[in-house]
């Protein structure tokens, strides 16, 4: 880098060694470092090294403490190339204090942007590049802005720029009920879907999906800790294309569903914002979330996040609910968290409360706002059987909790065979909804018809 004398301002060897010792120092510190800093943002080539490592460790899922370090360096042949363990010590026993963490960030930070706006201007009087050229790159380079406190007048004034252009996102128009009742959602919000196993709560955020990134072009991370990915794209394309899933299930797909299958790729691949990742761990879905920064995330679900502290199910899922609302705020992502509730006792079938939610209370604290499933027939009738042209199955979806305002139910038409939800008002279909006292009373009518 031919920055001649200035080079001694671009760079602060001690603040890179303080930030270093105190991830050393307390491992968890990483994953608040994780996404801002980038190991090319260090200015001394055997912090770069310490940083890869740091983080081929996190992705590991592995701890980062100095025994790890020392044997991964060693295993790679890198660890004199840092110093040998005495410079992790070293580094460790030269950090002020971990509370200015963040501080170390931004001292980092401003001299990497420092560094490549001069390599810039360098390569411009060496190379003779155009002037506008050097404009438009030196505009390119991200600057690190650090997060400020905010005046009460600052608040105030975002408030009512807030209520001008309401919630930052609307549910699709075929959830127009929810909008009604909610006004929509926000950044950061914890919305929780729950509902008794089997009873639609997959299928609704498969739907909710499709509007997202079809309908307003949100950016939707799906995180299944249940189905595989291509479970996942298979319910996608069973409702996107109105092909029974259990086509795919059985092999019985015939030219005209493969046609239009391939015929949505382009949409899925090039216009949609869309990734689902596997996971099995909370480290999983911080991993995946600071991977492809999504606008809104879909976790689905709650009780099947593994926890390798062994803890009681009121201990485990009281801390998920915690971190997920933690981290929905500090990474400003609205998150759509699914939850169950036990399996009801036969001939004790109801609608769904709050108090329902399997494991702990805190689930219903934690969250902005709740939507409980209630599929009464499916409930009822467990070998519930339907075929493509079967009218729509009658649901509701309860919003039991919202933060600033309205509670109620919501009617839904839904078509589990194609994971599609319709609003309870819209006719298109010209179909009535099937509920179970209807199918109740028809059986009853059977039986009589036939004495």
């Amino acid at each position: 880098m031919m920055i001649n004398n200035l080079t001694m301002r671009l760079y602060d060897i001690n603040t890179e060694r303080a930030l270093l010792g105190s991830i050393l120092l307390e491992g968890k510190l990483f994953e608040e470092v994780n996404g801002i800093i980038n190991e090319t943002d260090f200015y001394q080539k055997s912090h770069r090294i310490i940083f890869r490592c740091y983080k081929r460790l996190f992705t590991e899922n592995k701890s980062i403490d100095m025994v790890i370090m020392v044997e991964m360096l060693h295993r790679v042949k890198l660890l004199d190339a840092i110093g040998g363990a005495t410079y992790l010590t070293y580094l460790i026993n030269n950090v002020p204090t971990t509370a200015n963490l963040h501080q170390y960030v931004k001292i980092i930070k401003d001299y990497s942007y420092k560094r490549a706006v001069f390599s810039k201007i360098n390569k411009f009087s060496t190379e003779n590049i155009d002037t506008q050229k050097l404009v438009n790159d030196i505009v390119s380079i991200k600057k690190y802005e650090e997060i400020k406190e905010k005046t009460n007048k600052d608040i105030i004034l975002e408030t009512i720029s807030d209520a001008q252009k309401g919630t930052d996102f609307k549910f699709p128009e075929n959830f127009e009920g929810l909008n009604k009742i909610t006004g929509g959602f926000d950044r950061g919000d914890l919305i929780i879907i729950g509902g008794y196993p089997s009873n639609g709560k997959t299928s609704m955020c498969i739907d909710l999906t499709i509007g997202f990134c079809g309908e307003f072009d949100y950016k939707v991370l799906y995180v299944t800790l249940e189905m595989t990915v291509k479970a996942n794209m298979r319910r996608i394309l069973a409702r996107t294309q109105e092909i029974n899933t259990m086509k795919f299930r059985h092999g019985n797909l015939d030219d005209t569903d493969r046609n239009a299958i391939k015929n949505m790729i382009p949409q899925i691949e090039n216009i949609w914002k869309y990734n689902c990742v596997r996971a099995y761990t909370m480290q999983d879905i911080t991993r995946a979330m600071a991977n492809y920064e999504p606008d809104i995330v879909i976790i689905d679900y709650l009780q099947n996040i593994a926890d390798p502290e062994n803890l009681s199910e009121y201990a485990r899922l009281t801390k998920f609910t915690l971190q997920i609302q933690q981290m929905a705020r500090k990474k400003d992502v609205a998150t759509i968290l699914l939850s169950q509730f036990h399996r009801p006792q036969e001939g004790r079938i109801r609608e769904p409360r709050n108090n329902d939610f399997r494991g702990s209370g805190s689930i219903e604290e934690r969250a902005e706002m709740i939507f409980l499933i209630y599929w009464e027939r499916k409930l009822k009738m467990e070998s519930l059987s339907r075929q493509d042209g079967d009218d729509p199955e009658y649901a509701i979806i309860n919003v039991t909790k919202n933060k600033d305002g309205e509670t109620g139910r919501v009617e839904m038409k839904l078509y589990p065979e194609y994971h599609k939800w319709v609003s309870f008002n819209d006719n298109k279909d010209g179909k009535d909804v099937i509920k179970y006292k209807n199918a109740k009373e028809e059986s009853e009518k059977s039986k009589y018809s036939r004495r």
